[in-house]
């Protein structure tokens, strides 16, 4: 964060009541875990205001002031707005956190290995870049990001926290749904649909390929995320077993069975 901003943040934070962790809304996940069309409905909801993910490091004093701004900027900003939203999928921008963060609603959520894996190889191919340019490489941020989680799971208070599968939430939208606003205390509760879909694609806001074709969350099968015919991971069996045993720790930590 530059020092410009930094002044800018803390600035806002002074004058903005929103700018409260307590008041805050995150997802905490990893890439191609469905945050996106997750957090499409979250921010179409008047009480809640964001767009996706910021990149804003919450280790910052005046972090809820830059998000504030940012979300001014794309025009996303509702001064009525109960929650600030921001998606995290990146260790560098959470891990260290101040303990005020800790005080927010945070929503984990978690994607199965192969899936997860594939779903990167494709997203980075897609746009052109090397990046994660491997099964290896992708499941290397698949592990480093799962262990962050599991460390930032435990530092929140049990009723601050919830987590959610990606494969429950496609499988029955409505249920989960129901289920993330009564244990996050959201009324009235979610409902799966969205604003604007044909908005959605713009850079920095989610998923590229697309988010944008949707206006509600759907079924994995209608997704693009995942290849008709899913390529065989180049990883090791132990690699892959590695992979498997740290997603079933995810679960049963985050309490999704």
């Amino acid at each position: 964060m530059s020092a410009i901003k930094h002044w800018l943040g803390k600035a806002v934070e002074a004058v903005n009541p929103q700018c409260r962790y307590a008041q805050a809304l995150f997802i905490i996940g990893h890439m191609r875990c469905g945050s996106t069309a997750l957090s499409h409905v979250l921010c179409s909801r008047d009480d809640v205001s964001g767009y996706g993910e910021a990149h804003i490091g919450h280790h910052q004093p005046g972090a809820l002031g830059v998000l504030t701004l940012k979300q001014l900027r794309r025009r996303r900003w509702k001064p009525r707005g109960k929650h600030l939203f921001d998606k995290i999928l990146h260790s560098r921008f959470d891990v260290e956190a101040s303990p005020e963060f800790f005080s927010a609603r945070a929503i984990f959520m978690v994607r199965s290995p192969a899936e997860s894996v594939r779903s990167i190889r494709k997203l980075y191919a897609a746009i052109g870049s090397r990046q994660y340019g491997s099964d290896d490489a992708a499941a290397d941020y698949y592990v480093e990001r799962l262990e962050a989680m599991l460390f930032l799971w435990s530092r929140f208070a049990p009723e601050r926290r919830v987590g959610v599968s990606h494969g429950a939430l496609t499988s029955d939208p409505d249920a989960e749904l129901e289920r993330l606003s009564r244990q996050l205390g959201l009324n009235p509760p979610l409902i799966n649909s969205y604003r604007a879909p044909g908005v959605i694609a713009e850079p920095g806001v989610g998923d590229p390929l697309s988010s944008h074709k949707f206006d509600r969350i759907v079924a994995a099968s209608k997704a693009t995320s995942v290849l008709d015919q899913a390529p065989v991971l180049a990883l090791t069996k132990a690699r892959f077993g590695e992979l498997e045993a740290l997603y079933a720790r995810c679960r049963t930590t985050f309490e999704l069975g």
